[in-house]
């Protein structure tokens, strides 16, 4: 009773004081007057756009109600018709705050603080730590992170528990887990988790998909497999498997990954990765050969079973052995990120087979216009075994895709 239409109780427990939440809003944006006690006052000059939102008589009556309960001084004119500009003190500052109900920016800042230390004490991997450093940053600017305005505490117990997984799970097997819930990765979390990959993993490539980059996060939508045909010597349990006797290719899953143990004794002489099914298809057995489809870049499990095959040909190599390694892929922006992505951390030695300025203008009649943002990618990006096809791009702003070569 006797309250202005100006003070109701908003749903959130706050006081609905415009003139109040005016003067919160020009305290916490200073640059320096919301950070600690300070002495002083602040003013900001009423607007005609001030009555419109409020409308004239309600903004008067409630700063006369202010003025008594003193928290804000106002300078009048035209016979105390008008308001020329409130005058605040900023030692007012935290009655103004229990007055409005609203919790004050350093407080809130704080809190987001506590979460985000909290947090990052428990993460392990530098990656992890880096996005952590960044939240701080934006606490230390003054701005309430962004990631915990949207997603509460939500998206950092999602980080922390993908970054302990050491095996593949399916993504909704760990949103039930971790995120009560099977759908609430995919639908709430998915595309900032993968934004979050994309800038601060090491091992995750910028033209990689999404698909791709949840996998090397081991979140996966369906189990890791290696598809593959050519002479691959494994162990499992005490057998040891030829996989030569599938001349026209065979599929390694997961488990299989996992578990396989790669024989000592090969003799394989030369392995190529091929980007694309249908070149992969294409492709006969041949003695010595290992062929392996790698679907665009290489899953982390799929990795660790090629790093450990690259170790025993290495030994084999170094013994006198010649193995060779080709990769052969689209000739675009996609296409050398991955050659790249292969020669670091798979295989050193690898050569780009198909790939070069002969092949391109083979089939550059069958090219397709580049997109301006890979143009600019690529012309920043270095390369030397695909530099003088990557230079030819750039002329033609053409790029051809390894279908091409079957036509």
């Amino acid at each position: 009773m006797g309250r202005t239409n100006r003070e109701v109780q908003k749903g959130n427990g706050q006081t609905a004081y415009y003139l109040l939440n005016k003067v919160i809003d020009k305290f916490e944006n200073s640059a320096n007057d919301w950070r600690e006690e300070t002495d002083g006052n602040r003013s900001f000059k009423i607007q005609q756009s001030d009555y419109d939102a409020v409308g004239k008589s309600e903004l008067i009556e409630e700063a006369r109600k202010l003025e008594q309960m003193g928290l804000i001084r106002v300078t009048w004119f035209c016979a105390g018709s008008e308001m020329e500009k409130v005058t605040y003190g900023l030692r007012d500052m935290p009655k103004i705050y229990r007055v409005i109900g609203r919790e004050s920016k350093r407080s809130r800042l704080e809190g987001a603080r506590q979460c985000a230390d909290r947090y990052e004490r428990q993460a392990q991997e530098p990656w992890l730590k880096a996005y952590y450093r960044d939240v701080f940053r934006e606490i230390d600017r003054g701005k309430y992170p962004g990631d915990l305005e949207k997603y509460g505490e939500l998206l950092f117990r999602c980080l922390d528990s993908m970054e302990k997984l050491r095996e593949p799970v399916f993504i909704r097997v760990f949103s039930s887990k971790y995120l009560n819930g099977s759908k609430v990765f995919e639908r709430v979390l998915k595309s900032r988790v993968v934004s979050i990959g994309r800038k601060y993993h090491p091992m995750i490539d910028e033209a990689m998909s999404e698909h791709e980059i949840l996998s090397q996060l081991y979140l996966e939508n369906y189990a890791q497999e290696l598809e593959l045909k050519g002479e691959l010597q494994i162990i499992l349990g005490e057998k040891v498997i030829d996989l030569s006797a599938f001349p026209y290719g065979t599929v390694l899953n997961s488990e299989t990954l996992k578990y396989g143990v790669i024989d000592q004794v090969q003799r394989i002489r030369r392995v190529i990765t091929v980007e694309n099914k249908a070149n992969y298809m294409s492709m006969p057995f041949e003695k010595g050969t290992l062929i392996l489809f790698c679907h665009g870049f290489f899953s982390p499990r799929e990795r660790e079973f090629l790093v450990g095959l690259e170790r025993v040909l290495e030994r084999q190599r170094q013994a006198g052995e010649k193995i060779e390694y080709y990769h052969t892929g689209d000739l675009d922006y996609g296409g050398v990120r991955i050659f790249r992505y292969i020669r670091t951390e798979i295989f050193p030695l690898v050569k780009p087979l198909f790939m070069d300025t002969a092949q391109y203008e083979k089939y550059l009649s069958y090219g397709t216009d580049m997109e301006a943002s890979a143009w600019e990618k690529m012309k920043r990006m270095e390369e030397p075994l695909l530099q003088p096809l990557m230079e030819r791009i750039l002329q033609e702003k053409k790029v051809v895709e390894q279908e091409c070569f079957l036509f």
